[in-house]
C-alpha cells in the first residue's frame, strides 16, 4: 500500500542522509526504485564508458548525483556529464540518464526528463535493459528510439553502442 509522501523543508532535505538516496520534489520525499541486476550491469558500463569520453573532452561523468532542476526540486539521474564538480549540481549537466527499473512508470521518467530539460540540460538518455530499448531526449526536437544504435550526443562528442552496455540476453 502507498504511503502519504513525507514532506520536509528544503534545508532539511540538503542536510539529511537518505540511503538510498531520495529526490526532493516541492516539498515531498520521493524515494527512488533501487537498482536490480541489469539496471545495476548498464550502469556500471554506461558509467565507465561515459567516465572515460567525457574525461578526454575536460568533462567530468557520475553517478547518483544530486541535481538541483530548480528551487524545489532535486532529481537524482542515475549518470550526468558536468562541466565541472559540484556537491549538489546547481548548472545544467551536459547529459543526463536515467536507467529504468521494472517498478519504474513512464509518468515519472516523464516528469523527471520534463525537469531536466526546463534546467537546460541539453541531452537526456532514458534506458530500458529490461527490453534492450532507449530513447535520446534532446532540447527542441522529438524523442528518438534506440532499439539496436548508438545513444548520442553529438554537441558533446559522445556516443556508446547500445549492445556494448546491455547486460548479455541469458542474464
Amino acid at each position: 500500500m502507498a504511503t502519504a509522501p513525507n514532506f520536509v523543508s528544503f534545508d532539511e532535505y540538503l542536510n539529511t542522509s537518505y540511503s538510498p538516496d531520495c529526490e526532493y520534489i516541492d516539498g515531498a520525499i520521493l524515494e527512488r526504485n533501487v537498482g536490480k541486476g541489469r539496471h545495476a550491469f548498464t550502469q556500471l558500463s554506461l558509467g565507465a564508458e561515459l567516465r572515460q569520453q567525457a574525461r578526454s573532452k575536460g568533462l567530468v561523468a557520475t553517478s547518483d548525483h544530486r541535481v538541483r532542476v530548480s528551487a524545489m526540486r532535486i532529481r537524482i539521474p542515475d549518470l550526468c556529464v558536468l562541466e565541472q564538480l559540484e556537491e549538489v549540481v546547481t548548472k545544467p549537466p551536459r547529459l543526463c540518464v536515467e536507467i529504468l527499473s521494472p517498478e519504474d512508470r513512464w509518468t515519472r521518467v516523464n516528469a523527471a526528463v520534463a525537469d531536466y530539460q526546463e534546467m537546460g540540460v541539453p541531452y537526456v538518455w532514458v534506458i530500458d535493459p529490461y527490453r534492450s530499448r532507449a530513447w535520446i531526449f534532446e532540447l527542441d526536437n522529438p524523442p528518438l528510439e534506440v532499439r539496436d544504435g548508438n545513444l548520442t550526443a553529438p554537441a558533446l562528442g559522445v556516443e556508446v553502442r547500445l549492445i556494448d552496455i546491455l547486460p548479455p540476453e541469458n542474464n
